[in-house]
């Protein structure tokens, strides 16, 4: 192959390369973006710290596991279900804890064992 067509070929390797990366790049950036404005609000106190989540319920799945698709989250199991113990690395330890609402009234049962509909809005609030 001559010079200048391995110039050319590496050229043409790099630009493609260079496409790719971006247009993976957009992709993540709008899924993200959806994931973040469409189904998750986020509210932070004045410090920037992470004092509330919430998001919609989805029929048929737990709340729990809906938390683990839109947050970092850390729990212990114990027999009853998961007790929730980070979220997004902010931890809930005395005097404040995670605590589950499901349209914006304290749970009676965990979040492990609620099953969700659409028309529920579930928060965590760290109080």
């Amino acid at each position: 192959m001559s010079r200048v067509a391995q110039v050319l070929k590496s050229k043409i390797v790099l630009i493609s390369t260079i496409a790719i990366i971006i247009i993976a790049g957009v992709s993540i950036g709008i899924y993200a973006h959806d994931i973040n404005s469409d189904q998750v609000q986020l509210t932070a106190n004045s410090q920037h710290q992470l004092t509330e989540i919430s998001y919609d319920g989805k029929n048929g799945e737990n709340a729990y596991t809906l938390l683990k698709k839109y947050a970092d989250v850390q729990a212990k199991h114990y027999s009853f279900g998961y007790f929730v113990t980070s979220i997004n690395g902010v931890p809930g330890n005395g005097p404040k804890y995670w605590t589950f609402f499901v349209n914006g009234k304290e749970s009676s049962v965990g979040a492990s064992s609620y099953t969700t509909k659409s028309s529920d809005k579930i928060s965590w609030k760290l109080e």
